[in-house]
């Protein structure tokens, strides 16, 4: 099997190398090689005559053409970089956003926490001076008391 193998693969070898050397005999001559170059020459001459009137038709049913598409599409790569960007900015923002959120709902439970603390120690500050005002108040009344027994006193005994 690999000794049919071989022999077809040389005979291939062999007729390829018999067809290269007659097609640059052929090609390989001055004729052919101006030949070729009018050949090109009179393509490249279709070519600019059907991109001239295929201008005119476009512009004549207001169609873009080549190279105002390429600007369009220039545009839209930028555009979509810029919203790319855009895009990511707000991502960013929401993130931080959230974050802040988060941070002043800490802060408000602080300030809560901190407020009712406050309050109390209001509340307890203001029942220890009116214990205080009361406690003084019963001390002037029995200071005025006593002072108002003695005077009574001194008057009866002056009277007496």
């Amino acid at each position: 099997m690999k000794s049919t193998h071989q022999e077809m693969d040389t005979f291939y070898k062999k007729l390829e190398k018999k067809w290269n050397e007659q097609i640059h005999a052929h090609t390989n001559t001055r004729s052919f090689t101006l030949a070729l170059g009018r050949a090109l020459d009179a393509h490249v001459k279709r070519i600019r005559i059907q991109r001239r009137l295929t201008t005119r038709w476009l512009k004549h049913l207001d169609l873009p053409n080549k190279d105002e598409i390429s600007a369009i599409s220039v545009r839209i790569v930028d555009y979509e970089g810029k919203l790319d960007f855009l895009d990511e900015t707000i991502y960013e923002i929401k993130q931080s956003l959230q974050k802040n959120n988060i941070q002043l709902s800490m802060v408000r439970m602080s300030c809560e926490a901190l407020l009712s603390v406050l309050e109390m120690e209001a509340r307890d500050t203001h029942d220890c001076k009116i214990k205080s005002l009361k406690s003084e108040l019963l001390d002037l009344k029995q200071l005025f008391h006593s002072d108002h027994m003695k005077m009574e006193e001194k008057n009866n005994d002056k009277k007496n």
